[in-house]
């Protein structure tokens, strides 16, 4: 899993900047196998919607962690990574395409 760096956002509603810490980091079971993670502006309480994950998005995380690890292994052995990183993107917008599906079901 990625390192969280607790950027500092600004909430769209009241303005007020904050530290996304990952203890604001809510998960949510919106349908059968369906998460919804978001946060919470700590002042007005506006919900932000992280992403949606279902099982398939899931196993694409787990594919690009593998792919980061060969990715880094690659560069250390001077070997070429390009089609490593085009898989890699390939999971990522496909990810992002299954979100956007959730978003516009289950809001945004």
């Amino acid at each position: 899993m990625a390192t969280f760096k607790n950027p500092v956002v600004t909430c769209d509603k009241c303005g007020k900047d904050f530290k996304l810490k990952q203890n604001r980091l809510k998960i949510e079971i919106v349908k059968e196998n369906i998460e919804r993670t978001y946060f919470k502006c700590p002042k007005c309480k506006h919900k932000f919607i992280v992403m949606y994950k279902d099982q398939e998005i899931k196993e694409n995380l787990k594919k690009m962690d593998n792919i980061k690890v060969q990715i880094q292994k690659s560069i250390n052995e001077k070997k070429n990574t390009k089609k490593l990183i085009g898989r890699y993107e390939e999971l990522y917008y496909n990810n992002l395409e299954i979100s956007e599906k959730y978003k516009s079901l289950y809001g945004r």
